[in-house]
């Protein structure tokens, strides 16, 4: 204003105009004037000539802060309003009983929300994320807890044989952000403005997600054990059709809007007999070696239907010494029956640990089946064993240094050219052999196409699957055949059910595998080879290297191993840059003592001189030695 004045006529006269603009608006009017006496009177005037009217506070002198050079704050400005005179509306607070809002029963829908609502208070952070729990589950969003992570269903793209892709249903593991997300869609969560004195809506908190994430083993949410695309049974034989969360077994059952038929409540042998002959044609034109590789393929079709609701499963494998005869086609075929989509495939690796990020990866996604592709070297590994045996297993998430507990209720198969089993691996696996006994497998042509065929007809084949399982339950599930260790469940119902109808037993390949095991072939060298040089007296492992390494003496040319079998079994467990590590060596037989192979077995002989010593026994012969204590040095191997 004062800058105005300057500018107005010299005779000082007020335009009112000019006032008007000024004050358009203003509440009360505080003059402020610096100057001589003239200037004075001019603002004066100025303001009580101006047609607004209003109180006008004339202030003459004030003190240097509010000189026309310099600044003077919003604080003053309100501190002066006060003294003369003014005073701030004052807004009733909205006063919410917190009693009330921690019992729940705060709704607030004037706004026409009907969600719950969530006010945030200090001090208050468990109430409010046991409350955000709740609103998510009265949301029915979709959210699930699985062993120490939650999780959500989404679509994923997931690789399949022969490079292709499709979408298929997974587990998703929910972080911070996502979980944060949830709660505001399932709540509306208020907080207090004290400037507009009002509750308003906002965004849940990221550390209420924080917080919720990391209560692994209080959540309240359903669990779940996995996803199903098909009707299944459950454990105790019921049957498990409606759509949606199931709570006895913890199955999300999607079908993906496929209608599937009814299934027959009380099937006798003879339907079970029509549905398995129904299935045994789907595969009759795979070139099976045996029937007990036939009854391999039918073991996994019923598997994969009923995986969920076993505790353990033996690994389904499918080996065919030539390319294109048919291996994977039979993978394809019990998923697309279960899942409604080729068979999800892991690469082998080129080493145990890749493997194990691989299967780890599938297992923490939830797949129904996962298929070991193309495997090139003998499968095993310490993960892979314990999948097969194992209910629950802590498995590293990828790009974490932390593990995540997850269910291994998935139906694990493998293929390969040649396919081979090592270790513990031999007494956990099934494997069908094809040999279409041409040289060119993948140029033969049928009048058929199974995988059309379960595509036409998909709900036909898993009402034939089911109705064989369910024929043999209502028929009290006589025994067939001694459990398999480790696999009793799946035994019990799976394999005995196959034998009841009259198929060979498909554990009768076991046997091969394990004497097709490369680890049980180097064991057996090493016994063998340890009767002929070492005999039966107690030796330790310097002594062994010794005789194993001994020479002929050659006047002319190279010197000659005098046991040269004994040495290359050796290399073989224990080799290290063409020599024989003791270390090594006395590691490997200490894994392998008391294993009895070929009616033989290394044991512990006790310490001599500090040093272990290790001796070869006939297994009829009874009582193993044992160390009796009186040497108290640490078993070691001489290098």
């Amino acid at each position: 204003m004062q800058e105005h004045l300057r500018a107005g006529p010299a005779t000082g006269e007020v335009c009112p105009t000019l006032a008007e603009d000024l004050l358009r608006g203003a509440d009360a009017i505080a003059l402020f004037v610096f100057g001589d006496a003239k200037e004075r009177r001019k603002v004066y005037y100025y303001a009580s000539e101006a047609k607004v009217r209003m109180p006008t506070f004339r202030m003459g002198e004030k003190w240097d802060s509010f000189s026309s050079v310099r600044s003077v704050t919003v604080g003053t400005l309100f501190w002066l309003a006060r003294q003369n005179g003014w005073r701030a509306e004052r807004v009733e607070r909205v006063r919410t009983s917190r009693a009330r809002i921690l019992d729940g029963q705060d709704t607030d829908d004037d706004d026409g929300d009907s969600r719950p609502v969530i006010r945030i208070f200090a001090g208050f952070l468990h109430r409010a994320v046991d409350m955000a729990e709740g609103a998510l589950m009265q949301a029915g969003l979709g959210y699930y807890q699985r062993g120490s992570m939650v999780v959500r269903p989404a679509m994923v793209p997931v690789a399949v044989s022969d490079g292709r892709t499709v979408d298929a249903p997974r587990l998703v593991d929910v972080k911070a952000h996502h979980m944060a997300e949830a709660f505001t869609r399932a709540a509306n969560w208020k907080r207090f403005d004290k400037r507009e004195g009002e509750w308003l809506s906002t965004d849940c908190p990221h550390r209420i997600a924080e917080t919720f994430l990391s209560r692994e083993g209080q959540w309240r949410l359903p669990v779940l054990t996995g996803i199903i695309n098909c009707p299944t049974l459950r454990a105790d034989g019921s049957i498990l059709d409606l759509p949606g969360y199931d709570a006895q077994t913890g199955l999300l059952f999607d079908p993906q809007d496929v209608r599937f038929p009814a299934l027959p409540r009380d099937p006798d042998r003879d339907m079970a007999l029509r549905a398995l002959a129904y299935l045994k044609d789907l595969i009759s034109t795979f070139p099976f070696v045996t029937e007990g590789d036939r009854a391999v393929a039918l073991s996994a079709i019923l598997t994969a239907l009923v995986r969920r609701s076993l505790p353990t499963a033996p690994l389904h494998g499918f080996n065919a010494p030539t390319a294109g005869t048919g291996k994977s086609m039979l993978v394809d075929l019990a998923s697309l029956i279960a899942t409604a989509r080729p068979a999800p495939v892991i690469a082998q690796g080129k080493s145990e640990e890749e493997m194990e990020k691989r299967l780890g990866a599938a297992l923490i996604a939830g797949d129904v089946l996962i298929a070991i592709d193309n495997c090139e070297e003998p499968l095993g590994g310490e993960l892979l064993c314990q999948t097969m045996t194992q209910t629950s297993l802590k498995v590293r998430i990828l790009g974490k240094s932390v593990n995540a507990e997850v269910p291994s209720n998935a139906a694990i198969f493998a293929t390969g050219n040649n396919l081979t089993f090592e270790g513990d691996m031999t007494r956990r696996a099934l494997r069908a052999t094809l040999d279409a006994g041409v040289e060119r497998p993948e140029l033969r042509a049928f009048d058929r196409d199974p995988l059309a065929m379960v595509s036409e007809r998909r709900g036909d084949y898993v009402s034939a699957g089911l109705t064989v399982l369910r024929a043999f339950h209502i028929a009290g599930r006589p025994q067939q055949r001694a459990p398999l260790g480790s696999f009793t469940d799946w035994s019990r119902w799976v394999r005995d059910a196959l034998i009841w109808l009259g198929e060979a037993d498909p554990c009768d390949t076991m046997e091969e595998l394990r004497g097709a095991d490369p680890k049980l072939e180097a064991l057996t060298s090493v016994l063998e080879g340890w009767r002929e040089v070492i005999g039966l007296q107690p030796a330790n492992v310097r002594d062994v290297i010794e005789r194993a390494t001994e020479q002929r003496p050659q006047l002319y040319g190279r010197a000659e191993f005098v046991h040269p079998e004994f040495r290359e079994a050796l290399l073989r467990v224990a080799g290290e840059g063409g020599a024989i590590n003791g270390r090594r060596l006395g590691k490997w037989i200490g894994s392998h003592q008391n294993r009895i192979v070929g009616g033989l077995r290394l044991i512990n002989a006790g310490v001599s001189a500090g040093h272990t010593r290790w001796q070869l026994q006939h297994a009829e012969l009874g009582a193993t030695p044992i160390n009796d204590g009186s040497e108290t040095l640490r078993s070691r191997a001489d290098a």
